[in-house]
């Protein structure tokens, strides 16, 4: 299975966000793991560098987290054309619509999200990480 996983839960893992670590560290593992194929935009490593310093979490933590998982998943690249297209598509939230856009050229099977919600337009399938986990379970 080849899963894109969203902005916040590459957050939820880097800064250790409490309440959704657990979660995100299950998911992660599955591709450290290689049950999964995991797929993460360049934009999310982007704006979880970005978060973690309007947050004050120290930029070489957070670096060194990136680098490590960059060892395992694949990092795809954000292509200019669909930044243009986007700007014209009618989903509510601009970046989250970059990001299925990359999502589908990616041929992800999933989009593994915190807000089902901002995927509602989706053509993929779209799971919280818990709903991920289970469904990965289910297919073992």
């Amino acid at each position: 299975m080849r899963a894109y996983v969203d902005t916040n839960i590459l957050v939820d893992l880097v800064l250790a966000r409490e309440d959704f670590l657990s979660d995100a560290q299950h998911v992660f593992a599955l591709g450290y793991d290689g049950e999964v194929q995991l797929m993460v935009s360049a934009l999310s490593f982007v704006n979880t560098v970005y978060i973690g310093k309007k947050y004050k979490y120290p930029l070489t933590e957070v670096c060194t987290k990136l680098r490590m998982i960059a060892d395992f998943v694949e990092v795809v690249d954000l292509r200019g054309q669909n930044v243009v297209d986007m700007l014209s598509a009618s989903w509510k939230d601009y970046e989250d619509a970059t990001q299925y856009r990359s999502a589908v050229e990616e041929q992800a099977d999933c989009i593994v999200t915190r807000n089902k919600k901002d995927f509602v337009n989706s053509s993929i399938a779209v799971y919280t990480a818990e709903e991920f986990l289970t469904r990965m379970e289910t297919l073992k």
